[in-house]
């Protein structure tokens, strides 16, 4: 019978074979060569106390608005019903932040470069927008009518501040990647305006995990540093449309317009977990009257009311001089929202809680440590009400980022966040 030839030590070990001293060191010496190796993190742990002290405002190229509403590498979303005039509001808010001028209480730190990336209106119904707004800005807000020609490239397209972008057939990865390509081309670009978000998103709205892919996994990677040297590239701010409002008329006319706000965009959570600041606009009951709602981040916005308190909402209405651009409403607005105008019966007062989200997060901060069935049972014998009531609060905290909650020992640990320390140092929320 013929000998069986092996090509090597290795083939011989599979057939079975044994292998003498110098094959069997061969092989493991083939086997520590294709063994991974142990795995390294793609930067080095920083210290915390390396970390820069935050340069001001006005010297800082990520900052965009005051108070840190928004900086670059960060997102924001305007969420909206169909029809209310987002297109307009985005217009005319891009023209201002360009012009470096605020936009209702919105206040960017310098004129931005902005990028408007839009789906619905052709070049014609954009133009019409621009000259309505332009003029809107003009007579009701005291614009300089040179200012917005410069700003707008109307004579020199070099001093143009403002620019719009057709983005056809692109979703998806596809349009992170034409959004990196505008962003490497123009890298003193400072906020890029998507309206709508579904027309380049690509995916199904209600899956959290196409969102993460979606948001953090390509899109943050073109706005942000990728080095984690704070030289983050732009900020982007996506207009979203809301779910389908409820059947329920009494819960239709509160639809929107409470402390809920932020979750009303069509789609899972993960819109309001990835976006740095949230803003609604939601018809107010009064035809051409609408509610702008700081949804995430309202105490960021610096609104404040006549006596100096802290708001988290503004009127706005539509223009009733037969031009097309939103205007602040008036105090006659205002009253009639109320229903105190005498037009009609006023709203039978919503009957108040008995205590309120800043309340439990009061709790905690006096009382830090706590687990979560402490927290209820103890804030439970101090307010005199349900445990399960605590435990929504404390639920509707962690919601709006006002409470942290991590597991020690397999017990959820209840902590205050920056922003729950800024909401109670505010007495608002």
């Amino acid at each position: 019978m013929a000998e069986t030839v092996f090509s090597s030590p290795i083939e011989l070990l599979l057939k079975g074979g044994y292998l003498q001293q110098p094959d069997a060191e061969a092989c493991q010496a083939v086997a520590d060569k294709a063994a991974p190796g142990p795995r390294k993190p793609a930067r080095p742990l920083l210290p915390l106390g390396q970390f820069p002290d935050p340069v001001p405002e006005e010297k800082n190229p990520a900052a965009l608005f005051r108070r840190g509403w928004l900086r670059k590498g960060g997102g924001a979303f305007l969420i909206a019903p169909s029809g209310v005039g987002k297109s307009v509001w985005t217009i005319q808010a891009a023209i201002s932040w360009a012009l470096g001028r605020p936009f209702f209480g919105l206040e960017p730190v310098r004129p931005l470069k902005i990028v408007v990336i839009q789906a619905e209106d052709d070049r014609e119904e954009v133009a019409f927008f621009r000259n309505e707004v332009s003029k809107g800005l003009v007579e009701e807000f005291g614009f300089d009518e040179w200012d917005l020609r410069t700003v707008l490239g109307s004579e020199d397209p070099a001093s143009a501040r403002v620019f719009f972008y057709q983005a056809v057939g692109l979703l998806g990865e596809a349009f992170v990647n034409e959004l990196g390509a505008i962003l490497d081309s123009n890298p003193d670009v400072d906020l890029v305006i998507v309206n709508p978000f579904q027309s380049y998103f690509g995916g199904d709205c209600s899956r959290n995990a196409e969102l993460s892919g979606f948001l953090r996994g390509s899109l943050d990677r073109e706005i942000k540093d990728p080095s984690d040297t704070g030289k983050d590239r732009a900020a982007v701010f996506f207009v979203h449309h809301t779910n389908k409002p409820p059947n329920d008329k009494d819960l239709r006319d509160q639809w929107g317009n409470d402390q809920f706000a932020a979750y009303i965009g069509a789609g899972g959570a993960e819109i309001v977990n990835w976006a740095r600041a949230i803003l609604s606009l939601m018809p107010s009951g009064v035809p051409g009257v609408f509610r702008l709602i700081a949804g995430k981040r309202g105490q960021r916005t610096g609104w404040i009311d006549q006596d100096g308190k802290p708001v988290f909402q503004k009127l706005l209405k539509h223009a009733d001089n037969g031009c097309v651009f939103w205007r602040q409403a008036s105090q006659e607005d205002e009253e009639a929202v109320r229903g105190c105008d005498g037009k009609g019966p006023a709203r039978p007062p919503v009957k108040p809680e008995k205590f309120g989200v800043l309340s439990v997060v009061s709790f905690v901060d006096a009382n830090p440590g706590l687990s979560g069935y402490a927290y209820r049972s103890r804030i439970a014998e101090v307010l005199g009400c349900g445990e399960t009531t605590v435990r929504r609060k404390l639920d509707e905290a962690v919601g709006f980022g006002l409470l942290a909650v991590s597991k020690v020992s397999g017990k959820g640990i209840y902590e205050v966040t920056e922003e729950g320390r800024d909401a109670l140092k505010n007495e608002s929320f």
